[in-house]
């Protein structure tokens, strides 16, 4: 008898607010038990024997390598004449930092993790305003903890002082003072949220300048720019989100004051320049940002903009410059401090942009990240003072013989909403009815899907299939409203926008279902599980990565429960009731036989916890009824954060392409799709 039996012999039966909610492996939530090790290892022969099965496997890995294996930069910065960044280099594992003199060229290595071990990461989190000191975060796996550290510019040399794992919650490097001011908190200990002022030199403790209450919610952010130190508490208020921001002038003994309190969670305040501004949402639902006083008046309006979304915001040379964002493209728009409008940035068009973060409160220049469905990521470098863009570094790839073809239409929901669909096909296939069909949505915390480069669909398109986005309710294509009206209670319209898009395409004679695949992970995976154990007829394969599946119980792992303002709360009978009826896990019904399912979890995803996906595998697998294959792609080291090691990732990604290729069989494709889509 399997160990899982033994297990299996006690279901957990709950009344939740009338309902009997039955857990037949509440077991497998357990890593510790010796029969949840067992399930794995079970999982892992399985996954390895279908892969082995597939004879085109290696042909595919050599394909993925070739598009992976190539030079990557990333994380730059520009600060007192000295470039800083992340590069991995052909053939090597992880990316090492570096530092780069901008005008004479001259590059010297700052940290090489290899030391560290095959699995471990770093990644630039601050630089100091004088560019003498990096802090660096060292991650295992695809964690989101980290352990922080930091190097002496000059010298190339490590320092002793180190952070140890925990959550970073912000740090402001203070040279001039001889220490650092930082939140990193450690998920296994109580007490409240604390900032802490440490001098280098002193390994531990440390003078702790501001604390707050600590709830399962709660978070503290530590943020700063030349003149102040500030605190954002974030918290619940009643059903509410909200959070509190604190000032304090930069120095030995921090002074506070309270600017705001119990702003709602679209609040969002920075510094800049020694004054106070915050990204708001306005009476009419649109995003912009002003100023305010010490005292938290509203001195003017900064940024205007009515168009759809502004998700992103950076600030360089006395400017701010904000992202905004439709279901097509992103740009870049420029406001003075002082809120007029200054133009744009020169920035390519039809694809998506990304504003690189703020690593220093003493940014020379703005970069930012383009790219599209056929453009890998190409960092442009920004010139505040002349207005102009240039290329710091494109990513080179295999090259196309022809290109893409791109079509946007609309497809009819259930209730009549024209939801847009985003249509792209390889121009070399020859077009024709009734193709393979990948798609793909997200549908959830207000963000956006836009065109991005992927591998994954770039070898999938090259063999014949036709990628397919849905932009559906709960995402942030059309502002707050398109969000609000797909989330928590509404979030089953958000699921019936992405099962009315499928039934489309096969009504238009695109695809059909068994040719039809749907991918995706973290809230992605989740929309699609649902919309597969509502409609199994609709799809011919399904690829899941790293989702939320038991939404009874999703508020139980890691820091869930910070999400109960997208999904509810099962505390709230309506929320419960809404949760119940579309989570995935319980849909699941003894006599289907649901389409070929490929999972892929890991032990250090501490965002969506792997327990998700050990519950509805096992519950899938454990039926006479379900005869087509259902696979579990299971690692210890991985995590919610793409950080394994190249050769981790070129085999992670060459199995989801050999299952998508062969359950949708399209590597023995001719065509493309349907002539009208690509007018």
């Amino acid at each position: 008898m399997p160990l899982e039996l033994t297990r299996r012999q006690s279901p957990v039966t709950e009344d939740i607010h009338g309902q009997v909610v039955v857990d037949q492996y509440r077991w497998l939530e357990n890593r510790s038990y010796p029969e949840t090790e067992s399930w794995i290892c079970d999982q892992r022969k399985r996954c390895d024997k279908y892969f082995a099965d597939r004879p085109d496997y290696v042909a595919i890995r050599n394909r993925v390598q070739s598009y992976l294996d190539v030079e990557v930069i990333d994380q730059p910065s520009r600060i007192e004449g000295r470039y800083f960044y992340r590069r991995r280099d052909r053939g090597r594992e992880q990316g090492s930092l570096y530092t780069r003199d901008a005008f004479s060229g001259e590059e010297r290595l700052l940290v090489d993790p290899s030391a560290e071990g095959g699995f471990a990461s770093v990644s630039i989190y601050r630089i100091s305003d004088d560019a003498s000191i990096v802090a660096y975060e060292v991650r295992r796996g695809g964690e989101d903890k980290c352990a922080v550290r930091f190097v002496d510019v000059k010298h190339g040399k490590t320092l002793e002082d180190t952070l140890d794992t925990g959550y970073a919650r912000g740090l402001v490097l203070r040279p001039e003072e001889r220490g650092f001011y930082y939140c990193h908190e450690d998920p296994t200990k109580a007490g409240e949220h604390t900032v802490i002022f440490r001098r280098f030199g002193q390994t531990t403790g440390g003078q702790v300048v501001f604390c707050a209450p600590r709830t399962q919610e709660s978070r503290l952010i530590v943020t700063a720019d030349i003149a102040h130190i500030g605190v954002i508490w974030l918290h619940n208020a009643g059903s509410k989100s909200v959070s509190d921001f604190f000032i304090a002038a930069l120095g030995k003994e921090p002074q506070w004051t309270r600017v705001f309190s119990g702003e709602e969670s679209s609040f969002h305040p920075f510094l800049h320049r020694g004054r106070i501004f915050a990204r708001h949402v306005d009476a009419d639902e649109l995003l912009g940002v002003s100023e305010f006083s010490a005292d938290g008046r509203k001195l003017r309006t900064v940024v205007r903009d009515a168009r759809i979304s502004i998700p992103q915001l950076a600030t360089a040379g006395g400017i701010i410059y904000a992202k905004h964002v439709g279901h097509q493209s992103t740009g870049i728009s420029c406001w003075s401090l002082d809120g007029d409008s200054i133009g744009s940035v020169d920035a390519p068009e039809d694809g998506t942009i990304t504003l690189e973060a703020n690593r220093s409160a003493n940014k020379e220049t703005l970069f930012y990240t383009y790219e599209s469905f056929h453009q890998a990521p190409t960092i442009f470098e920004y010139d505040c003072s002349e207005g102009k863009s240039r290329i710091f570094h494109q990513r080179v790839v295999r090259k196309k013989s022809c290109g893409l073809k791109v079509a946007s239409l609309v497809c009819p929901a259930k209730d009549g909403t024209e939801v847009p669909l985003t249509i792209v096909r390889d121009c070399d296939k020859v077009a024709s009815q009734e193709m393979p069909v990948l798609l793909t949505v997200y549908g959830g915390f207000g963000a956006p899907i836009t065109p991005a480069f992927s591998v994954l669909t770039t070898v999938m398109m090259e063999f014949g299939a036709v990628l397919a986005l849905a932009h559906v309710r709960g995402g942030g294509e059309f502002g707050e409203r398109w969000h609000q009206a797909g989330c928590k209670r509404n979030r089953q319209t958000g699921i019936d926008d992405l099962l009315a898009a499928v039934e489309w395409l096969c009504a238009c004679r695109i695809t059909t279902p068994k040719q039809l695949g749907v991918f995706g992970g973290s809230n992605a995976g989740l929309m699609l599980s649902a919309a597969m154990t509502q409609r199994p007829d609709l799809f011919g394969a399904v690829l899941c990565i790293a989702p939320l599946l038991d939404m009874v119980r999703y508020e139980h792992f890691d820091r869930a429960a910070r999400w109960r303002n997208e999904y509810g709360t099962v505390e709230s009978p309506e929320d419960f009731r809404a949760l119940f009826s579309y989570s995935p896990y319980h849909r699941i019904a003894e006599n289907i036989d649901y389409p070929p399912t490929m999972f892929v979890a890991g032990d250090r995803d501490d965002r969506c916890n792997p327990a998700h996906v050990r519950k509805m595998a096992a519950r899938l697998q454990d039926r006479s009824s379900q005869q087509s294959p259902v696979i579990v792609d299971y690692s210890d080291e991985r995590g919610h954060l793409p950080t394994l090691p190249l050769s981790v990732r070129v085999d992670a990604l060459a199995r989801r392409i050999a299952f998508l290729a062969h359950e949708l069989n399209v590597a023995q494709s001719t065509g493309s799709t349907h002539e009208a889509i690509c007018r």
